[in-house]
């Protein structure tokens, strides 16, 4: 008998708080407008410079070349910075090392691409001779 009491109380309550909790608006009026839109608004995106492009390309290739002197993300920073030293690139244009890094990952996805489109244009030139 008890327990049948404090089901019933239970369930009066859920009832309760439920019809409460959905009687309350949920969304305010013109929650969807767009001048309610909050505009993160980014600064200029900074472009990696040609010239500092060929010399992380240079520094890639001579990675791939000879696998002993394959650089990482920072030490391409590093040779950067001592060619920015030496005058050869501006030292404002150097990249972060976040930047580089996400520039590798990309330049090494394209330049696999790239080489996997190459062997199959040779596999089929060398299967029509």
């Amino acid at each position: 008998m008890l327990y049948n009491r404090m089901l019933i109380c239970c369930l009066y309550l859920f009832i309760y708080f439920f019809f409460l909790y959905n009687s309350q608006q949920v969304f305010t009026s013109g929650w969807a407008l767009k001048e309610k839109e909050k505009n993160r608004q980014r600064g200029p995106v900074k472009r990696i410079s040609l010239q500092v492009k060929h010399l992380l390309e240079s520094m890639f290739h001579t990675g791939t070349a000879n696998p002993r002197q394959k650089l990482n993300a920072q030490q391409m920073h590093e040779e950067l910075l001592k060619r920015a030293e030496l005058g050869e690139i501006e030292e404002n244009d150097i990249p972060k090392v976040t930047t580089i890094t996400n520039w590798i990952s990309t330049f090494s996805r394209k330049w696999k691409e790239a080489m996997a489109l190459r062997s199959l244009e040779e596999n089929i030139d060398s299967e029509n001779l």
